[in-house]
């Protein structure tokens, strides 16, 4: 039995196009005729012949959590501007920088990009390469040379992750998190009845 293609919602194919043309005219900074004609070609060729498979969501979001994420996120900001002003004015200057890879838990394109651009949002650390088949990122860490500093950064990615997943994180996200969280003795990130509710619609 052959199986029909299924066709995507004009909504997948125009967002892109839009999005890609949009980008284009505020690199050029001329909002013309050309300029939007030379967008759309562009965005067309790319989407066309460099496809990539569209984004999952979850279908799940917790504004308690997302709340929590964007205080978090807003504080991380303030205190990391604070310390990387600091190291451009003390005497001592900057020590080494590190380059460490970081596992994620999470598979979703969306929470891996999330994750990196929430990490290069927080001055001082940037996401310089991503290993998407595996999940893992590369993080340049700015003053970052001894082994409590190395640890100190992963658990930053790793609290951005957490907070990322409880906040939008599939059933899937979560269980593989708590798996993680079991084997270091912490609790859930959701109590279990809810995880199974969420589970059990998938």
């Amino acid at each position: 039995m052959i199986k029909k293609k299924t066709r995507r919602p004009l909504w997948q194919i125009a967002l892109p196009i839009l999005l890609l043309t949009a980008v284009w005219i505020m690199l050029w900074d001329d909002l013309s005729v050309l300029n939007i004609l030379t967008g759309v070609l562009l965005a067309l060729f790319v989407t066309r012949f460099f496809y990539l498979p569209p984004v999952e969501l979850s279908r799940r979001f917790n504004i308690f959590w997302a709340a929590v994420f964007l205080g978090w996120f807003t504080a991380s900001m303030i205190s990391a501007s604070l310390h990387v002003a600091w190291l451009a004015v003390r005497p001592k200057g900057v020590s080494a920088g590190s380059v460490i890879s970081v596992e994620l838990h999470t598979r979703s394109d969306l929470l891996i990009t999330m994750v990196s651009t929430v990490i290069g949002l927080i001055p001082g650390s940037i996401v310089i390469e991503a290993d998407r088949a595996h999940s893992v990122i590369f993080v340049h860490v700015l003053d970052c040379s001894t082994d409590d500093e190395v640890e100190a950064a992963k658990s930053q990615v790793y609290r951005i992750e957490n907070l990322l997943i409880r906040a939008l994180g599939s059933a899937h996200d979560i269980t593989t998190l708590n798996t993680w969280r079991k084997e270091l003795g912490m609790p859930p990130v959701l109590p279990t009845r809810e995880l199974q509710r969420k589970e059990s619609r998938r």
